[in-house]
């Protein structure tokens, strides 16, 4: 009976046993070659290596090269957004508005530009000079009008007597700007015409409410105004005085005369 079992065993396992004695022998056998082939790679570099390694064997002066061009170059990076990686600052140019400007025009150009961060404006316009106006447009009306004006003199004046300075002045001169009465009609000159600017300062007399002191004692306000006395001289006037008589009588060139040549005549 035991013969029987161990040859039962022999058959079911002899093989299975027979495969694991082969797979020890080929993994040794890898092994070795594995090792072989580490040790064949290391000896001819084991075999180099002569001397002490420790020891300096003097040679000081060895250089490499690399064999790479070497050159020197400088950049020079001028304003702003020539550099790399930079970016120029956002600026606002302000417009340019033509016509502006000159000896022959009135209009004056303005022009405006601001810059906040990214966000900008521009801004051009043109404006009228009212002053500049008033002068041109006087001109025109007191140019005689072979002149290229329109020959009216009075309504030049009237028209710069617009400006409060200047009704002022002319009435500082003793030569008021012209003041025309409805009821007299006719155009007040002189004393007529300070009169008429005192009956209504408001309506006659420009820049009166800005400068009321001044007017109301120059005008003499609420005052009566004094007689006036009337010149008797019956000579001639100033004007007459230098005026010469070229008529055919020449009466006025016989009495400048002097009179020293009929003394000689007598001596």
């Amino acid at each position: 009976m035991r013969d029987q079992a161990e040859r039962a065993d022999a058959l079911l396992h002899g093989p299975v046993r027979r495969w694991g004695r082969l797979d020890v022998w080929w993994r040794s056998i890898c092994a070795l070659l594995a090792w072989g082939s580490l040790l064949a790679l290391l000896g001819p570099a084991a075999a180099q290596v002569t001397g002490d390694l420790n020891t300096n064997s003097g040679n000081t002066n060895s250089t490499v090269g690399s064999n790479n061009p070497t050159s020197n170059e400088t950049t020079n990076y001028n304003g702003a957004g020539s550099s790399p990686f930079s970016q120029p600052v956002p600026t606002a140019a302000a417009p340019t508005v033509m016509g502006g400007g000159g000896n022959d025009s009135c209009l004056i150009p303005i022009q405006q530009a601001f810059q906040i961060s990214i966000f900008g404006k521009a801004d051009g316009k043109m404006i009228q000079d009212p002053e500049c106006n008033r002068r041109k447009d006087s001109r025109l009306l007191g140019t005689p009008q072979d002149t290229g004006g329109l020959g009216l003199q009075v309504s030049g004046i009237s028209l710069m007597c617009g400006n409060p300075a200047i009704f002022k002045a002319m009435a500082l001169a003793s030569t008021p700007c012209p003041v025309y009465s409805i009821a007299a009609g006719k155009l007040m000159m002189g004393r007529d015409a300070y009169i008429t600017m005192r009956s209504q300062p408001f309506i006659y007399v420009v820049g009166y409410a800005d400068d009321q002191t001044f007017w109301d004692e120059f005008l003499l306000m609420g005052e009566e105004l004094p007689d006036v006395e009337v010149n008797q001289n019956t000579g001639p006037s100033l004007s007459e005085r230098f005026r010469r008589n070229t008529g055919a009588g020449g009466s006025d060139d016989a009495e400048s005369k002097p009179s020293g040549g009929n003394d000689s005549g007598a001596d």
